[in-house]
C-alpha cells in the first residue's frame, strides 16, 4: 500500500474548508488545515512532510501565494493548487508548470481537487 499525501489546506471560510478536509480524509488523504496565514505558518514550520498544498489566494491576514513561497522554501518541489472566487490569480508569480502550480476557482467540485492533488503529488510512471 503508498503512503497517504500528506496535504495543507489554507481556507479561511470554515464550511468549505470543513468540507473539503472532510472529504480529501475520506479519500485516504493525510490533512492539516488552517484557516489563517499564522496557523499555516506554524503548519509549515512544524511539519516533517508535506506533499502538496491547497492555497486560498485571499485570507484575513495574507495570501496563499505568500504562503506556496514560504513552503516552497523546504521543500521546493512542492505541488499547489490556488483557490480564489475573485479572479485575482497571480499567474506570474508561478512557475507556469502544471505539475507544481494549477489554478481552481470557487465554486470547485472537491472531486477537482482531489483529481489535481493525485495528478500533481503521485510520481508519473513512465
Amino acid at each position: 500500500m503508498t503512503p497517504s499525501l500528506t496535504v495543507l489546506i489554507i481556507e479561511d471560510d470554515f464550511l468549505i474548508r470543513t468540507c473539503l478536509v472532510e472529504f480529501l480524509q475520506d479519500s485516504g488523504l493525510d490533512v492539516r488545515e488552517a484557516g489563517t496565514c499564522a496557523e499555516a505558518t506554524a503548519c509549515i514550520t512544524s511539519e516533517p512532510r508535506l506533499d502538496a498544498l491547497v492555497a486560498d489566494m485571499a485570507l484575513p491576514d495574507g495570501d496563499g501565494m505568500s504562503l506556496s513561497h514560504q513552503a516552497r522554501e523546504r521543500w521546493p518541489d512542492l505541488p499547489v493548487i490556488y483557490i480564489s472566487g475573485h479572479g485575482d490569480l497571480r499567474r506570474n508569480e508561478t512557475s507556469g508548470d502544471p505539475a507544481r502550480d494549477r489554478f481552481i476557482s470557487k465554486p470547485y467540485s472537491l472531486a477537482a481537487v482531489l483529481k489535481a492533488l493525485h495528478e500533481m503529488a503521485e510520481p508519473v510512471s513512465g
